[in-house]
């Protein structure tokens, strides 16, 4: 929130007060968000023609990011993962030829290799400045000749690149820092008598049972001093640690935690944490009208109660398809994922803060309110799996169809529903096994009144939607009632990330999934997500290039790889 991002903004507009008229900017703010049925090719070109640019350097760009001459000319936009499509915009800004290239959180969606070529295209432009506003500490370290700190509306420039910056502000940059600089820091403070708070390592041990115990194919730890994003000078550890003091521990001290999570409760008919909630069974799935293989091919995979895992893989391996088939969003193409009938899951996209862009005329409280009105989650309804089509509803209206859903129990070991059949008599209803329940149509009908019993599982349909209510909701989440009142389009990126996270957990789910969710988040936010999330008593599914954030959170991991899982 401190204004990072309008500064950018101000910046590529250029109406800064004496900025130069004849500097070429160019900013690269978001990933191409597209939909239209365009090859890359196409695509490309047009923009060359709108920019202005050279077409002759359409394909080299393509291809300096990474695009095979097959994907340029076959794949379309809209086919694209979100790593792919910030490759996309990188390649537009490298059309423009800028003297000025300002990026905001460029390594968003991006895996290590398409991270460490971002840097070494960075590094190797010697006729541009480059401006970058990153979390991405590592990142930081490889690209940065200089760091401008922006705090209190007073911008400080540091020399040195990120080291010096971290030499001379150590306590804004400890609770990110690689294990072994945080041994040295605790080391020397110690031999001085001294007390340093680790930030999110609170021992040292056990992160490195879960790093072992994670083995994530695919996600480089990177942890030693010595590596390609690792710190390049050691002899910066011996005067970090000569500077740290006792304040440093306090400094980020709180009477609660930034970010809690609500108690999802229990579940009928399980008894443990370890007990199988969510099963996916030989999933297939293709977009339409893709002339390329399968997304995702025979996927099974099985969640609990107590999941901690990690969906990792290179840009365009299917991991966020595979998300939105286990959350609904997608209907797979052969094959099922199952659910416990109670279950509530939460998911939280990729692109989840664009969905608050409809909406940022509204204060966060308005938007929760009307976002849950009548106890139903509006954004859930919209999903391709519950969504009911004017099509859907002429099949209710054949007599014999089912046209109604009035009930739910097990009967017989079976789960059952109780339907009303189109031109039955006034009271005729029938219990039906959900075996028999085939049709797409009633599919959709009886997920929406499973949504509707675990609504009222959950409180959400006696949950009032008062101010106070909400406020203390948003407290949960770090948004003050001064935030909560004003308009959304005033938060910055992570206070915009702190609201759709506590929207999505206004239902108290079983099961969260978050796609990239360390986007666009302050170290202090990031720092209390992992938190949360390790305390959390329901499961987690994340996709997520973040190595330090997978290894401190995740136990588990799910590879995507030419369309398997594994």
């Amino acid at each position: 929130g401190a204004g990072k991002t309008t500064l950018l903004t101000r910046l590529a507009a250029g109406d800064i007060n004496g900025f130069p008229k004849d500097i070429r900017c160019v900013f690269v703010q978001h990933e191409v968000l597209v939909t239209l049925e365009q090859t890359i090719l196409a695509f490309m070109t047009s923009q060359a023609s709108t920019l202005d640019a050279n077409a002759a350097d359409v394909k080299p760009c393509l291809e300096a990011v990474g695009f095979t001459p097959e994907m340029i000319t076959e794949k379309m936009v809209s086919e694209l993962s979100g790593g792919w499509r910030m490759r996309l915009a990188i390649a537009r800004a490298m059309l423009q030829k800028a003297d000025l290239l300002l990026l905001d959180e460029p390594t968003n969606h991006l895996d290590v290799n398409a991270v460490e070529w971002l840097a070494g295209h960075l590094r190797s432009l010697t006729d541009t400045t480059t401006l970058v506003v990153s979390h991405d500490y590592d990142f930081l370290t490889d690209v940065a000749t200089d760091i401008v700190h922006f705090e209190g509306q007073t911008l400080t420039s540091f020399a040195g690149g990120f080291p010096g910056f971290r030499e001379k502000r150590p306590n804004l940059v400890l609770p990110r820092m690689k294990r072994d600089m945080v041994r040295a820091i605790e080391t020397n403070a110690e031999a001085v008598g001294e007390t340093v708070d680790g930030g999110d390592v609170h021992d040292a041990r056990a992160r490195e049972d879960r790093e072992r115990r994670s083995r994530l194919a695919g996600v480089e730890l990177r942890s030693k001093l010595g590596s390609a994003a690792g710190v390049r000078n050691a002899n910066a550890v011996g005067s970090l640690a000569a500077a740290m003091t006792s304040k440093l521990g306090k400094s980020n001290s709180r009477d609660r935690p930034l970010i809690t999570f609500p108690d999802p409760g229990q579940l009928d008919g399980v008894r443990s944490r370890s007990n199988v909630v969510l099963r996916v069974e030989n999933l297939s799935f293709a977009y339409p009208g893709a002339k390329s293989k399968p997304v995702l091919h025979d996927v099974n995979c099985r969640v609990y109660l107590n999941s901690r895992v990690a969906i990792v893989g290179a840009n365009g391996a299917g991991k966020t398809t595979l998300l939105k088939n286990i959350v609904g969003e997608l209907v797979p193409g052969q094959g099922s994922v199952w659910k416990h009938h109670n279950l509530r899951v939460s998911y939280i996209a990729q692109h989840s803060m664009h969905h608050l862009e409809s909406n940022l005329e509204m204060a966060p409280k308005e938007y929760i309110q009307k976002r849950f009105f009548l106890g139903r989650d509006k954004e859930l309804a919209a999903m391709a799996t519950m969504d009911i089509s004017d099509e859907d509803k002429a099949q209710m209206n054949i007599k014999g169809n089912v046209c109604e859903i009035l009930g739910r129990a097990m009967k017989g070991g079976s789960l059952c529903y109780e339907v009303k059949k189109f031109g039955d008599k006034p009271g005729v209803t029938r219990w039906e096994p959900v075996e028999f329940l085939k049709a797409a149509y009633v599919a959709k009908m009886t997920r929406h009144y499973d949504e509707k019993l675990k609504a009222s599982q959950s409180g959400l349909d006696i949950r009032p939607l008062t101010s106070a209510e909400v406020y203390s909701h948003l407290a949960d989440f770090g948004i003050s009632q001064e935030l909560a009142d004003g308009k959304i389009k005033r938060m910055s990126g992570g206070q915009k990330s702190r609201l759709v996270l506590a929207a999505a957990m206004w239902t108290k789910p079983h099961i969260i999934a978050l796609d990239e969710p360390t986007n666009y988040l302050d170290n202090e936010t990031l720092q209390a997500l992992t938190e949360a999330l390790r305390k959390f008593k329901g499961g987690v599914l994340t996709v997520s290039h973040n190595a330090g954030f997978v290894a401190d959170l995740c136990t588990d991991s799910w590879r995507g790889d030419q369309g398997k899982g594994t």
